[in-house]
Order: C-alpha cells, then sequence, then structure tokens
C-alpha cells in the first residue's frame, strides 16, 4: 500500500491541447498539483496545519511516456513516498484509460514554508506522525 494514495481523474480540455494536437507539457504540472493538494486534503485536512504553515513546491521531476490527446482519459495517482525532517517527497504517474497505459511518471519535492517568519520550517509534527503511523499501519 503507498502512503497517503490519492486517485483523481482528468480528461483534457481543449484549453490543454498544444499546437501539434497533443496534450502540452504545463497541463501535467497543473494536474500534479491538484493532486499534491488532494493528498493533504483526503488525508490530512488543511485545518490541521500549523497557522501560517504552507506547503511549497521545492522541485518536479517528469518523465513523459507517451503522448495524450484531447479526450484521452486519464487516471492520475499520488503518494508519499517518502520524508525527512524538512522534505516531503511524493510520486506520481498517469494511465491512459482502459488500457491502462502508463503515459507519464513524476516526482514531487515539497518543502513546508512559514509565511510570517518568511524560511522553511520542520514538516508539521502531526503530519510527520500522521504518515509515519499510516505507513507502519500497511
Amino acid at each position: 500500500m503507498r502512503v497517503f494514495e490519492v486517485k483523481v481523474m482528468f480528461e483534457p480540455k481543449t484549453y490543454d491541447i498544444d499546437y501539434a494536437g497533443i496534450v502540452s507539457n504545463q497541463v501535467y504540472i497543473r494536474w500534479l498539483e491538484d493532486m499534491r493538494i488532494e493528498v493533504i486534503r483526503q488525508h490530512f485536512g488543511w485545518e490541521n496545519f500549523p497557522p501560517a504553515i504552507v506547503p511549497v513546491l521545492l522541485r518536479t521531476e517528469i518523465e513523459y511516456k507517451k503522448a495524450l490527446k484531447l479526450f484521452d482519459k486519464v487516471e492520475g495517482r499520488m503518494w508519499v513516498s517518502g520524508l525527512d525532517n524538512v522534505r516531503l517527497f511524493l510520486d506520481a504517474k498517469f494511465i491512459r484509460g482502459a488500457e491502462r497505459e502508463e503515459v507519464a511518471v513524476a516526482k514531487h519535492t515539497v518543502v513546508f514554508f512559514d509565511i510570517n517568519k518568511n524560511r522553511p520550517v520542520r514538516i508539521p509534527g502531526e503530519l510527520k506522525k500522521a504518515i509515519l503511523a499510516y505507513k507502519s499501519g500497511s
């Protein structure tokens, strides 16, 4: 079992298509952001964050394997793959339709930022505990 996994369905729209008729690379980045927010919302809850602490994307890596086109049904999956004191690591993949064809894989590195102090901080303790508890229970 993957820690804090979410599944989100996507369908490219006309404005997601580039001049070559395929889904633009930047659309995947938007979808990754949607899933990252969903991981926190579904498995931890924004209300459980300390005031003024926000997750900030530090790094994104993505490998495009197959092109997506208009109206392709795409399943996005994201999960927590690791953490240390200050970074949260998320892995993701995009799978096309009924044929279950992997079209892209990605990695996110997230840090938590105190907007009042204007600096990164440790992963909020309750979030870290929840991830470790989920991991040890699976």
